[in-house]
């Protein structure tokens, strides 16, 4: 049976990769994915949507409704974005730091003991995950997220901002390329955060298509070491424009499929039929 490698490229936009006409990026299958808004959010969430992808699940279903999880308050959230107006009237407000003041509550990313149910890699086994949120990757802890506005303003944090970034974003692509060489899986994913991080730090510039690029070029190397039967899934959780996220994301596969707009909901079972998981079941 063929094997299935995920490139999960956080924020990729598909009308730049096809402006770019990018390649490798683009398979003989790709188009818009839909994905999920959650959490009283205008747009979709990184910890929320990747979840999504790799349980197969609504984030009602999986748990991970809201990007970040306060503790005891979370009950009361969950209520509050209920309320439409008023919580989004309480956003603009900006009164969430307030209340955590308040109460005390200390924010924190979801863990992967946060999901309420089974994830694709607990069902395609033997599999290898490589910084996916949630699962296996707090991204808020690893990454200098918070520094986007600063590296804007500030060309000395700039400079140490992208090197900070890459350098994070070597040591996965490393870890992709010694997976690669192993044998013994039949689902690999690997989870690529610069195209989101960078995307908003370089959005309207010739530095985003340049990042483009690359990851086009690192599509095509990782595709050299793979066998000839097996499948290439590109995915992102949403895209990225000059206001921020778009309200879709993006796949590519390297067969056919025939797929309309999936939802990324969607690839958890076509994962587990690439990989003649539903045929052993039968």
């Amino acid at each position: 049976m063929p094997r299935v490698v995920i490139l999960g490229y956080d924020g990729l936009e598909l009308t730049l990769v096809e402006r770019l006409e990018l390649r490798g990026l683009m398979q003989r299958e790709y188009g818009r994915v839909r994905v999920p808004i959650a959490g009283g959010l205008e747009d979709p969430s990184t910890p929320i949507v990747w979840t999504s992808f790799i349980t197969g699940q609504p984030p009602e279903v999986h748990g991970i409704d809201m990007p970040q999880l306060w503790g005891r308050m979370d009950t009361v959230r969950s209520r509050v974005r209920r309320l439409g107006p008023l919580y989004r009237l309480m956003r603009w407000l900006r009164l969430g730091k307030a209340v955590r003041r308040a109460v005390g509550a200390k924010p924190r990313f979801p863990r992967r003991e946060d999901i309420r149910c089974e994830t694709i890699f607990d069902v395609v086994r033997p599999s290898i995950a490589i910084s996916i949120p949630v699962y296996n990757e707090d991204l808020w802890e690893r990454y200098p997220v918070g520094g986007i506005a600063k590296a804007r303003e500030d060309p000395e944090y700039r400079e140490w901002y992208v090197s900070r970034v890459r350098e994070l974003h070597e040591e996965d692509v490393e870890a992709l390329f010694s997976a690669l060489e192993r044998d013994d899986w039949r689902l690999l994913m690997a989870h690529l955060y610069i195209t989101d991080i960078l995307g908003h730090l370089y959005w309207g510039t010739e530095h985003l298509a340049v990042l483009y690029e690359e990851m086009d070029l690192l599509t095509r190397r990782v595709k050299e070491r793979l066998k000839p039967r097996d499948v290439v899934l590109i995915i992102s959780d949403h895209g990225m424009g000059r206001l921020g996220h778009t309200k879709y994301g993006f796949y590519s596969l390297n067969i056919r499929l025939g797929l309309r707009e999936p939802s990324i909901t969607d690839f958890f079972g076509i994962v587990k039929t690439l990989v003649g998981l539903e045929e052993e079941n039968d």
